[in-house]
């Protein structure tokens, strides 16, 4: 099976400070060692001619990224489709320039009110957050919300539906997993998220919160293909493995990524995936969402609704 998707973390550098995630807080790949425009063109070659259909630039925030025009551009020239999620800080001051270069634009908010999503996100951000909605609105992009759901937030909900209505904007609402020393999403929240999200213009994708309610992976019969599926690479044109999460090789690509992803030390990681010990119960959504369209199970067909009950909405 060939690869759909390319998971390109152009940084590691970010300039909020979510308290569900630990990129901000970890060991960086510094600024300096950060790819050239050229080395991610020719890596984003490679995976079109492996059989790669979208790349998600994601860090990070990839929009801090110098040359995050560039590499779109040339994404789009190869008929790559792109997704960026942004947490909106400098979107304004990029705007124009990426406007039309980004198929599916997601702005991170994780409250309706300023207080709680500045609370999260660990610096102010709320008010960028709104005004990047009125400029992507104004240049006749598209911006979908992107909401993590915890225990801690999950009551605020209804409020973060209410406001993406208002302001006419797509809402996907993603359970929050489990990772470094975060818990994720309670089973019994994971079920009332799921009674929860309905109506115009809000998406769960219900596959995979089936999945997540189940326990995520199971090592004796994974359901994870993050291997097979997915082409991780780094900041620094580094082949990650398994996946970026859970990394346990890093092989520098140095042009010779069809030559890698045909090699047996990758061969090796897919006849493996999903049964590494760290893969027991995992819901890592960034993997999870192209393996679940690999197999006919429980979890396809409503993931294959929720996708194009979400393109529906982001294109009508």
């Amino acid at each position: 099976m060939k690869p759909v998707i390319c998971n390109y973390y152009l940084t590691c550098r970010c300039n909020a400070r979510c308290s569900f995630c630990n990129i901000w807080n970890d060991e960086h790949i510094p600024a300096s060692e950060e790819s050239p425009v050229e080395i991610v063109c020719r890596n984003l070659s490679d995976a079109r001619s492996l059989g790669v259909k979208i790349v998600d630039f994601t860090g990070g925030e990839p929009l801090l990224y110098e040359g995050i025009y560039d590499v779109l551009r040339y994404a789009k020239k190869i008929g790559l489709k792109t997704t960026i999620t942004t947490n909106g800080i400098i979107y304004p001051e990029r705007a124009e320039e990426i406007a039309g270069l980004i198929d599916i634009l997601q702005f991170s908010l994780d409250a309706a009110n300023k207080d709680g999503h500045d609370s999260v996100k660990g610096v102010p951000s709320f008010d960028r957050v709104m005004e990047s909605i009125g400029i992507a609105h104004n240049l006749r992009v598209r911006p979908t919300f992107i909401h993590t759901v915890t225990d801690e937030n999950i009551s605020s909900v209804p409020d973060v539906m209410a406001l993406a209505r208002k302001m006419n904007v797509l809402l996907f609402l993603n359970p929050c997993f489990s990772y470094f020393d975060n818990n994720g999403l309670s089973r019994k929240n994971a079920i009332t998220l799921g009674e929860m999200a309905h109506g115009k213009g809000v998406t769960v994708d219900r596959g995979f919160l089936k999945f997540f309610i189940d326990g995520g992976n199971k090592r004796d019969k994974p359901r994870c293909l993050a291997v097979t599926s997915t082409i991780v690479i780094s900041p620094d044109d580094k082949l990650v493995l398994p996946c970026f999460h859970a990394k346990t090789l890093e092989i520098p690509i140095e042009g010779r990524l069809t030559e890698l992803r045909n090699s047996t030390s990758v061969e090796f990681e897919k006849k493996i995936e999903g049964h590494h010990p760290f893969c027991e119960g995992c819901t890592v959504y960034c993997y999870i969402r192209a393996s679940l369209f690999r197999r006919f199970d429980r979890y396809v067909l409503p993931s294959y609704i929720s996708a194009a009950h979400y393109l529906f909405e982001l294109h009508r």
